[in-house]
């Protein structure tokens, strides 16, 4: 019974991002982007599938959390996207020009270590994009 005691503990053992909340987290970032979208109407709407690229390369790829592209027919060919990169224990926010499936990186934005209350973080990155295809960066 020792044993099986033993099994039975080690897999209930939670994981970093488990306990962070960051896989809570990232479950709910496009719900959440779909009501912030529904709420101000800006055109904003998730990837279906991961960059080709961020900034010419692939290293970065296995990291993405993330992205979602505003659309603004006023700046046609030129789609803004907010993309995310999970380093170590923090979610790194970027602002890029997203063109057919590659992702040019504008600005880096105020990185997120508080996965459970991370709705507020995301929020204020969504209001950067927003902000960031307004200003043409």
């Amino acid at each position: 019974m020792g044993k099986l005691g033993t099994l039975k503990k080690s897999e209930e053992t939670t994981t970093w991002e488990e306990e962070s909340g960051l896989l809570d987290f990232l479950a709910k970032v496009y719900s959440e982007v779909a009501r912030f979208d529904i709420t101000f109407d800006f055109g904003i709407s998730a990837v279906p599938s991961p960059p080709k690229s961020i900034d010419g390369n692939e290293d970065e790829l296995p990291g993405i959390g993330f992205v979602v592209v505003r659309r603004n027919s006023s700046l046609t060919g030129r789609d803004y996207c907010l993309y995310t990169l999970l380093k170590g224990r923090v979610l790194y926010g970027y602002i890029g020009v997203y063109s057919a499936g590659a992702i040019e990186t504008a600005r880096e934005l105020k990185p997120m270590t508080d996965f459970k209350n991370g709705t507020a973080a995301l929020n204020d990155w969504l209001r950067a994009l927003v902000k960031a295809s307004c200003e043409k960066i």
